[in-house]
């Protein structure tokens, strides 16, 4: 079954600006945050601070809420165009939870990570959120759903579990800022050294949903999918639990922490094998 028998109703701009409007909400929580990380960045990162240096703390306040507002009305009116107004909730709630993460959720143990983790997954999720009520014929979608399902929520589960794993990764690298500013994150409740078997647990459960993937792939004759997979993600993964194990103090973190940035990318980018085999 092709792909190309599924007719998207979603416009190439409509497309564009739901993207627009998730990396408008993105860059609004990233403008909350660091105004109220202040404090903590001038310990676990004096020299990326951007916001209290190159932006006043006014203007940050100003650029989360103006790129807010453009996010939410992008959400109204392409759930207007296709035809379920009430998806503009979503835009709405990802605003609220960012905003709820840098104000008070952050600092509380393990909610913080669960909530980045959340927005980074809905980020693919939202996508087939309103491509599912734009697409025009149901009959099209009973004859792909269960593998076109089974891929999107393959790559929800993978970017919500790489994502966990590197907010837990930062909260390594940032335990002296956060200590003293008394943040409840995970190596600070448990220590570095169990964090750590943690985060082993953690890739170890990413390279068996990997493996899973790669082999349903290979087994709907996917065998690009499966090498590829095999050969950057599970190999990068492995690698990043050896790092992980012999980590010892907060540059290997951050060489982890980049690490993971690039899995992810490696991740998304392997939507474009999949979409080009259909």
């Amino acid at each position: 079954m092709k792909l190309e028998q599924i007719n998207p109703s979603l416009s190439n701009i409509d497309f564009a600006l739901l993207v627009l409007s998730t990396i408008f909400i993105a860059a609004a929580g990233y403008a909350i945050n660091d105004y109220f990380d202040i404090r903590i960045d001038r310990i676990n990162k004096p020299k990326k601070i951007i916001v209290g240096k190159y932006i006043s703390r006014r203007h940050a306040i100003l650029v989360h809420t103006i790129f807010n507002i453009t996010a939410v009305v992008i959400g109204i009116y392409v759930s207007y165009k296709v035809g379920s107004i009430k998806l503009a909730a979503f835009n709405i709630v990802m605003c609220l939870l960012l905003w709820f993460y840098s104000v008070k959720y952050k600092a509380y143990f393990l909610i913080g990570n669960i909530i980045v983790s959340i927005s980074s997954a809905m980020t693919i999720f939202v996508v087939w959120l309103f491509e599912i009520y734009a697409i025009k014929s149901s009959e099209q979608i009973l004859m792909n759903g269960k593998l076109l399902n089974f891929f999107l929520f393959s790559y929800v589960i993978f970017a919500f579990i790489v994502t966990f794993i590197r907010e837990m990764v930062k909260d390594v690298e940032d335990i002296e800022g956060d200590k003293k500013y008394r943040c409840n994150t995970l190596p600070i409740v448990l220590g570095v050294c169990k964090t750590k078997y943690i985060l082993l647990i953690l890739v170890a459960l990413s390279i068996i949903v990997l493996s899973y993937f790669s082999f349903l792939s290979y087994f709907n004759q996917l065998k690009l999918v499966f090498w590829y997979i095999n050969i950057t993600l599970i190999v990068s993964l492995i690698y990043a639990a050896y790092i992980i194990y012999i980590s010892k103090n907060k540059d290997d973190f951050s060489f982890i922490s980049g690490l993971l940035k690039v899995i992810m990318f490696f991740g998304i980018f392997s939507m474009t094998l999949i979409f080009n085999w259909f």
